[in-house]
């Protein structure tokens, strides 16, 4: 079973991205919101930076390669949670 992530619409729709460079502009109010901790926004920043493409086991795949190099634990499938109860992203398997 595959886990997919979308990005809420109005969430997508605040975000900019430059038709020249891969550059992706993020409002502010989006980055200093309280509602998400540091790691859940930088998940979500990956989200939307990446369009989409986001593969969630292999970001399960990264995280166990950081604790085994002793880097402080980030549980993807908990900042998941966390996005999704902000109402930022929604998470289906299929």
């Amino acid at each position: 079973m595959v886990k997919k992530v979308r990005v809420q619409p109005h969430i997508q729709d605040s975000v900019l991205r430059d038709p020249f460079e891969p550059t992706t502009h993020f409002p502010n109010e989006l980055i200093q919101n309280a509602d998400v901790s540091l790691s859940a926004l930088g998940l979500l920043l990956e989200l939307l930076a990446t369009d989409g493409d986001f593969d969630v086991d292999a970001a399960r795949t990264a995280e166990l390669e950081r604790r085994a190099a002793g880097i402080p634990p980030e549980d993807v499938d908990e900042l998941l949670r966390e996005l999704e109860a902000a109402g930022y992203v929604t998470v289906t398997e299929e």
